[in-house]
C-alpha cells in the first residue's frame, strides 16, 4: 500500500509531491505520480506562467530550466484603446511539453516515483483507503488520492463530484510575428471584439528556438455558444495572417466555483481538477499553488490520522490564491454582466489592471493601487459588489443578480 497516489503528472501533481517532499520527505517517498503519457508529452496551453508560481518552486530549491520568454509588461486591448502596465518578474512563457517534463524530472531526481504510461480507470474509496485500477488492469491501494488529472480526468467523475457549470472553450495556434505586434516582453488580452464571450491573446513564444507568437481565443461557453474555429479565424485575419497555415490546437477549460465541494473522504482535488480562473483560464500558476497548499493538508492528515478532508474547499477559499481566485470569479461576473462599462472602468483606470499585475506575478499588493481603484468606484458600486460577492459565495446564478444600473 501507498500513503499517496497522485492521479497526474501535470504542474498540479508534481508540486503536489515535490511540495510533499520539502515537508516530509518520508512521506514523500510513500507517494506515487501516476502520468497516462510519456514524457517529453505535448499539452495545449499558451504557456504563460505569473511570477509568483516560480517564487513558490524557488522556495522549496526548485528551478525549471526551460527555453523561456521573459514578460515585464502586460496590456489590455478594449474598443477604444490599449492599456498597458509594467510589472516587475511579471510572467514567463515556457512550453508546456519542456515545462512538464522538467519540473517531472525534477521531481525524480528527489527521489519521487513517477509512473509514465499509468493511465487511470478507475478511483474507488473503500473503508480505509482507495482503490486505483489502472487501464491494464492493475490495482494499486493508498490511504489517499489526490486528483490532479485536469477536466477530462477520471478522479473527478469516479469520485462523484459535481462536474461544474464555469466552462471555456479554447483554440491556439503558433504563428511567425507580425508588424502589428507589440513588444516581445508583453502579453497581450484583447477584449476589442465586444460580441465574443471571451477574448483573443498575443503571447510571445519560443518554437525550437525560433521567436513566433502564440495566438488564441478563449471562449467561456457559459456566455455564449461562439464558434472558435471561426473566432480565431477572424483573429488571424484581423493580423494578415490565415487559419489553415497553421495546426490548431484545441482544449477545454473548467473554472472555480466557490460552492461546489472538491473533495471527497480520503480524496481531494487539485489544479484544474479542482477549478481554475475562468475570467482568464490562468491555470499553471494556480495549479502549482494549489500542490503547495495540498502537501501542507496532507501532511497534516497525515500527522493527525484524520482523512476525511472535508475542510478542503474553506482551506483554498481561506489561502492566498484562494482569495484571488475567489476574488476573480466576483470580477468575471461583473465584467460580463456589463461589459462596456467595465472596459470603460479599466481604461480610465489603470489601478484595476495594475492589482491584477501585482498578483499575477506575486509581487506585493501596493496599498497605494487599492486606494486608485477605490476612488474609482462610484458610491452605487459598493452595495452592487457587495451584493455580487454574497450571491457569488452563495453560488446564485449570475443572471439573478442585479446590475447598477437598476
Amino acid at each position: 500500500m501507498h500513503d499517496i497516489v497522485i492521479v497526474g503528472g501535470g504542474p498540479a501533481g508534481i508540486s503536489t509531491a515535490l511540495h510533499l517532499h520539502a515537508h516530509d520527505p518520508a512521506l514523500a517517498g510513500r507517494t506515487v505520480v501516476l502520468e497516462k503519457a510519456t514524457y517529453p508529452r505535448e499539452k495545449y496551453c499558451a504557456g504563460g506562467i505569473g511570477g509568483r508560481a516560480l517564487r513558490d518552486l524557488a522556495r522549496i530549491g526548485v528551478t525549471v530550466d526551460v527555453p523561456a520568454v521573459s514578460v515585464a509588461t502586460v496590456a489590455m486591448r478594449t474598443p477604444d484603446a490599449t492599456l498597458r502596465i509594467a510589472e516587475p518578474e511579471f510572467a514567463k512563457v515556457v512550453r508546456r511539453v519542456e515545462f512538464d517534463h522538467a519540473l517531472a524530472k525534477v521531481a525524480m531526481e528527489r527521489g519521487i516515483t513517477v509512473r509514465q504510461g499509468a493511465a487511470v480507470r478507475d478511483v474507488v474509496p473503500t473503508s480505509d483507503g482507495v482503490r486505483v485500477t489502472l487501464a491494464d488492469g492493475e490495482t494499486l491501494t493508498a490511504k489517499v488520492v489526490v486528483g490532479a488529472d485536469g477536466i477530462g480526468g477520471v478522479t473527478r467523475r469516479a469520485l462523484g463530484l459535481p462536474g461544474g457549470t464555469l466552462r471555456a472553450q479554447v483554440i491556439e495556434c503558433d504563428t511567425e510575428p507580425v508588424a502589428s505586434d507589440l513588444p516581445r516582453d508583453t502579453l497581450l488580452f484583447d477584449w476589442s471584439d465586444r460580441s465574443l464571450h471571451g477574448y483573443g491573446w498575443d503571447f510571445p513564444t519560443l518554437v525550437n528556438g525560433q521567436e513566433k507568437v502564440c495566438r488564441g481565443v478563449y471562449v467561456i461557453r457559459t456566455l455564449g455558444a461562439d464558434n472558435v474555429h471561426a473566432r480565431l479565424d477572424a483573429y488571424l485575419s484581423a493580423r494578415g495572417l490565415r487559419m489553415k497555415d497553421y495546426t490548431l490546437k484545441p482544449f477545454g477549460e473548467r473554472g472555480f466555483e466557490a460552492t461546489d465541494p472538491i473533495s471527497r473522504p480520503r480524496a481531494l482535488l487539485v489544479g484544474e481538477a479542482a477549478g481554475i480562473d475562468i475570467a482568464t483560464g490562468e491555470g499553471i500558476a494556480q495549479a502549482i499553488q494549489y500542490g503547495a497548499l495540498a502537501a501542507t493538508t496532507l501532511s497534516r492528515a497525515f500527522a493527525t490520522s484524520r482523512f476525511d478532508f472535508d475542510d478542503w474547499r474553506r482551506t483554498v477559499l481561506a489561502s492566498r490564491f484562494g482569495r484571488a481566485l475567489f476574488a476573480r470569479l466576483v470580477l468575471y461576473r461583473a465584467f460580463y454582466l456589463d461589459r462596456a462599462r467595465g472596459e470603460r472602468a479599466l481604461a480610465t483606470n489603470p489601478a484595476f489592471l495594475q492589482l491584477f499585475a501585482q498578483d499575477f506575478a506575486g509581487n506585493r499588493l501596493r496599498t497605494r493601487t487599492f486606494i486608485k481603484a477605490a476612488l474609482a468606484a462610484s458610491p452605487r458600486d459598493v452595495p452592487w459588489l457587495a451584493r455580487l460577492t454574497r450571491d457569488t459565495w452563495e453560488g446564485r446564478p449570475a443572471e439573478l443578480v442585479g446590475s447598477p444600473r437598476e
